[in-house]
Formats: C-alpha cells, sequence, structure tokens
C-alpha cells in the first residue's frame, strides 16, 4: 500500500501553533477531505440508500464504504473528530460529542471475488457498537492502517442535524437579478422565520450554508441582508448566494463488460483489465436542453454479478474531450467519481495527434455522471458545455447554531430544494 507521510511539527513549533490559535482562531482551516492512491469508489450516505449525500438525523444512520486495491488485508482503523460550522476541527473532546470509544479497528470488511482485478470491501456504520454520536454538528473520519496510525489514508466530511428545531426554514433557487449571472447563475434564497423559536440576536448566532449537487468541497456561506427580532432573510443580489449553474452531466454505463451501452465508444480487454473508451465529447455551449441525470452521482452496480460491492470489476476509462489547447489552465473530468476534486488523478492531458483531451480513470463498474471543468491559472473556473441559469440542479442548505456552552456548532436543520421542484 503506498503511503502518504504528513511531516511532523517540532516541539516549538507546536507551541506556537497553540498561541496563534488561541489568538487568531479565524486563521483555522477547513478539512480536506483526502484519500490515497490504492482507496477507490468511496461511498458515504443514509445507511439503506442507494444513492445520497452524507448526512442525516441524530437517531438516524450513515454508511461509509470503500475499496482498497491490494493483493492482501490491511487492518484498518478510523477515528472521529467534530467540526465548527466550516468543517474546521474544534476543541472538543471526544467524550464531550460521542459515547464509546475512539480509534476503533473496522471489523466489517470482505474480499473481492470472481473478479480480475483484487481489493478488499470495507464498511463503516455511524453509529455503531463502539460509537455512538450525541451531539448535532459536523465532523470529518479519518482512515488509517493500524500498523502506521499517523498516516492517514482516508478522510471523510459528514453532517449529523437535529430531529427537530423550532425554526421554520423556506428556501428557493432563482435566476440572479445580476444582469452578468443571469445567463450562467443561479441564486440561492433562504428565509428563516425565528418567530416560534424567539431566539434572542439570531443573526450572531446562526450560520448557513449551501452546496450544489455533492459537491461538499465547495460549500457558500450566506450572509444575511435583513434581520428582524423573528425573521432572517438571505437575499443577497451582490453574487454571494449565486452558483453556476453548470450544464446537465454526461453519463455512460459500464455495468456489462461484454455490452457496449450508453457513451461507450469500445471495450477491450488486455493486461488482464477490460479498457473502456468513451465516445469522444464534443462541447455545445451555445444553449441549454434537460437531460434526466444523476447530478454528478454514481451508481455501482454489475449485471453479471449478484454482489455489486464485491463482484464487480475494476476497469480503465478513457475519457476524450473534443476541446482546443487551454493556454492558461488545465482541464479535469469532474464529479463524484473525482469527489469533486482537482487532481492529477483527473486531470486531462492534451493529445495534439487527435487534437483533443485524454484522461483515463481506474473506476468500479456501474453507472457514471461525469462533466468537464477548465480550472485557469487564477484559479477560476468554466465549464466547455457552457453554464445555465436553468439548469436542473439540486441544492442542500444547512443552518447552524453557534453554541457558546457547548463550545461549538450544532446543525439545527438540513434540507433540499431543486431548480425544478
Amino acid at each position: 500500500m503506498q503511503r502518504y507521510k504528513f511531516q511532523d511539527m517540532n516541539i516549538q513549533k507546536i507551541f506556537a501553533a497553540i498561541i496563534l490559535s488561541s489568538i487568531t482562531p479565524a486563521l483555522a482551516q477547513p478539512a480536506d477531505e483526502y484519500q490515497a492512491q490504492d482507496v477507490k469508489t468511496v461511498e458515504f450516505r443514509k445507511t439503506g440508500t442507494e444513492m445520497g449525500l452524507p448526512i442525516c438525523t441524530l437517531g438516524e444512520s450513515l454508511t461509509l464504504s470503500f475499496d482498497v486495491i491490494n493483493d492482501s488485508y490491511h487492518r484498518l482503523g478510523y477515528s472521529i473528530k467534530h467540526c465548527n460550522a466550516n468543517f474546521e476541527p474544534d476543541e472538543l473532546d471526544f467524550y464531550e460529542f460521542a459515547d464509546g470509544f475512539n480509534n476503533r479497528d473496522i471489523d466489517n470488511y470482505r474480499n473481492s471475488f470472481n473478479t480480475h482485478s483484487t481489493f478488499t470491501h470495507y464498511i463503516i456504520d455511524i453509529p455503531n457498537d463502539d460509537v455512538q454520536l450525541k451531539i448535532s454538528g459536523n465532523y470529518i473520519i479519518n482512515v488509517f492502517d493500524q500498523s502506521e496510525p499517523d498516516e492517514i489514508i482516508l478522510q471523510k466530511k459528514f453532517m449529523i442535524a437535529e430531529p427537530e428545531t423550532q425554526l421554520k426554514i423556506t428556501a428557493q433557487v432563482e435566476r440572479p437579478f445580476l444582469s452578468e449571472y443571469s445567463i450562467t447563475g443561479q441564486q440561492v434564497k433562504v428565509n428563516i422565520d425565528n418567530s416560534r423559536e424567539r431566539m434572542s440576536n439570531p443573526a450572531g448566532f446562526l450560520k448557513t450554508y449551501v452546496m450544489q449537487n455533492g459537491d461538499i468541497n465547495h460549500r457558500h456561506r450566506l450572509e444575511y441582508n435583513f434581520t428582524d427580532a423573528y425573521n432572517i432573510r438571505f437575499h443577497q443580489n451582490d453574487g454571494g448566494n449565486i452558483f453556476d449553474g453548470g450544464n446537465e452531466y454526461l453519463y455512460f454505463d459500464a455495468k456489462d463488460v461484454n455490452f457496449k451501452a450508453l457513451g461507450i465508444d469500445q471495450i477491450e480487454y488486455n493486461n488482464g483489465i477490460y479498457h473502456y473508451t468513451l465516445t469522444p465529447h464534443y462541447p455545445t455551449d451555445v444553449s441549454y436542453s434537460f437531460k434526466e441525470d444523476l447530478n454528478g452521482q454514481y451508481y455501482i452496480k454489475n449485471d453479471r454479478g449478484f454482489n455489486r460491492d464485491l463482484e464487480s470489476n475494476y476497469i480503465e476509462v478513457n475519457f476524450r474531450l473534443k476541446y482546443h489547447p487551454i493556454p492558461d489552465g488545465d482541464v479535469y473530468v469532474f464529479g463524484a467519481l473525482s469527489n469533486y476534486g482537482f487532481s492529477d488523478a483527473n486531470k486531462m492531458t492534451f493529445d495534439s495527434a487527435e487534437n483533443l483531451y485524454r484522461c483515463t480513470m481506474l473506476l468500479k463498474q456501474g453507472l457514471y455522471n461525469y462533466t468537464f471543468i477548465i480550472k485557469h491559472s487564477d484559479g477560476t473556473t468554466e465549464y466547455p458545455d457552457g453554464s445555465w441559469y436553468n439548469t436542473e440542479n439540486n441544492y442542500l442548505i444547512t443552518i447552524y447554531n453557534t453554541d457558546y456552552t457547548l463550545r461549538g456548532d450544532r446543525l439545527v436543520w438540513y434540507g433540499f430544494v431543486n431548480t425544478m421542484k
């Protein structure tokens, strides 16, 4: 298993970091999601659902599952940490947010069978016999090899909400008022009715975040533009609550290695693995048309097996984008299949012989959504297929209450709003 080491800080650096954090806590950084090179097919959602996001209420359960590509079993463990509303680890000790024990072994695992590739499939249910969470809020879970516990191989974010709240929340997505975003953007508006909760200074305690589809790495914090004793309104028209609409996701079906389904141009088997070449994509950024999609998600499935987790093969998928060279940026394959991130694993390279971009990713058999994103050197992004105000997207809204007695942020409400519902 390939390792990714963290550099140790010496005593002086640790002491300086403690002093600095006590003086300027705003400098704390949100935890980054991470997965090592041989950790694949990470799925995190409410237990019993086929797709979704890692969010539920206290009393419900989440399931994290993933594969480790290897030829032998590795004894893995995990630990959980409570975070503030911005996913910055807070100062709460384990016993303050959970009952049980931290740093536990993952004892639910099985090896693949009837596959050309060898992997171990791991499952963690939260809560479980070892860990029961007591309070709401944001969390991170770290997975590590028990032989080298300081080396994190997987870090994921998840959210646990209060079972009920007296707050009444309404939300909607609409076309932006600002002309510069009116074609490309989507504006999210949120109203919080505090008349039943009667919280004093609600604007000083409540924090509202919005994320598009499943992209937990890029949430927007909304700033209120109106408040009184009973209402807080997030209705800015300055761009702070505006997302790029993007376009509908592309799609390919890799459930059956013996059948070229939608989105597949060619299937070959060599060197012990199936190679899928997708149909080249030619961007059309001149208009928008609705197309049913999974909003960037994927679903693992093997039409010729009974156990989708253990009998689905890993395949090499060759993505192709017919596009001109980008001198000031890079092009990425984007979606849940890339954890909504930008890394070498999903970065495309330009093939001058065929005048197109290519990227090969190792993925598990199933149904996949994906899109392409250009990331320029100045950090800005754009979609080769254009961005449209009327694209169908799903938004998750989370509202937190800063509890100074608890010394943390509680997640008091969450809900979804869709551009077409």
